[in-house]
């Protein structure tokens, strides 16, 4: 009896730790459930019913939510994919130098990096100061009289929204490749150095691949951030531009209180964005 008893006594101390792990579990799970998964839920619920009739006793279930997103809204689909996308490569093109730079080269980026928070604040504030800056008697005006190009026309463009889109979402692409490069071990440029590989070279066949997970990471948040774009749009772009899911879905609900096709658009849009 005597020997068999610390074998006993070793499953219950595992069984004992497994449930605390499990109490320690609970209260995140109740919060996923119900502040995550149950919206979810309901919000697909609700894009399959016509209308606003789920709101009443009896509810008509219908899919022709998804068929009119795909036949009728089809061009905002591609419009809100291809803004995300252009706004997500230009994050990309100037995001990789500034994060190389700052993770390689500047011994104060904890400062830099707190800085990098405030266009985190909103995009709302980001988009109403470009456009004061862009009106025709705004700060920002002379100088590009000076420079030749129409404010008016600038500020109502592709170009504008993709940039007031890109600028909102920088500190995401920025820091996960500096998360990233943080991971490469500085000596394996200089070793490719060493062995005559042209800066050009140590960049495609060392720095990049090794960078490559950091930078799939921040696109694919910069794309689904920017997928979900709202009030830059408005303030920067002009009708074409105006023509995203976010902007339809707002007027469905809150306009025309088509509900069930306003929340299969919502459905639309958390697919594409994983």
């Amino acid at each position: 009896m005597l020997e068999t008893e610390p074998n006993i006594a070793i499953p219950r101390r595992l069984q004992r730790g497994s449930l605390s792990g499990i109490g320690l579990l609970m209260p995140a799970i109740i919060v996923v459930i119900l502040f995550s998964l149950a919206p979810l839920a309901y919000l697909v619920l609700v894009s399959f019913t016509q209308e606003s009739t789920f709101f009443f006793h009896n509810p008509i279930y219908t899919s022709d939510n998804y068929r009119t997103v795909f036949d009728r809204y089809l061009p905002h689909v591609w419009t809100t994919i291809r803004l995300a996308t252009l706004a997500s490569i230009v994050n990309l093109i100037f995001g990789f130098p500034f994060a190389y730079i700052l993770a390689r080269k500047i011994s104060y980026r904890e400062l830099v990096r707190t800085l990098m928070v405030f266009p985190l604040f909103g995009p709302l504030y980001l988009a109403f100061g470009l456009y004061y800056i862009l009106l025709p008697n705004g700060p920002g005006a002379p100088f590009l009289d000076f420079l030749g190009v129409d404010a008016a026309r600038l500020l109502f463009s592709d170009q504008m929204t993709i940039f007031g889109m890109a600028l909102f979402t920088f500190p995401f692409m920025v820091m996960n490749v500096v998360a990233a490069l943080s991971n490469v071990d500085p000596t394996l440029e200089e070793a490719a150095k060493t062995l005559g590989a042209a800066s050009w070279q140590t960049f495609t066949r060392v720095v990049f691949p090794l960078s490559w997970p950091g930078i799939l990471a921040g696109f694919l948040m910069c794309f689904g951030w920017n997928l979900g774009v709202y009030v830059v749009p408005i303030l920067l772009g002009g009708t074409p531009q105006q023509r995203v899911l976010s902007l339809t879905l707002q007027q469905k609900a809150m306009s025309q209180f088509d509900y069930g096709l306003a929340s299969a658009m919502g459905v639309v849009l958390m697919v594409l964005a994983f």
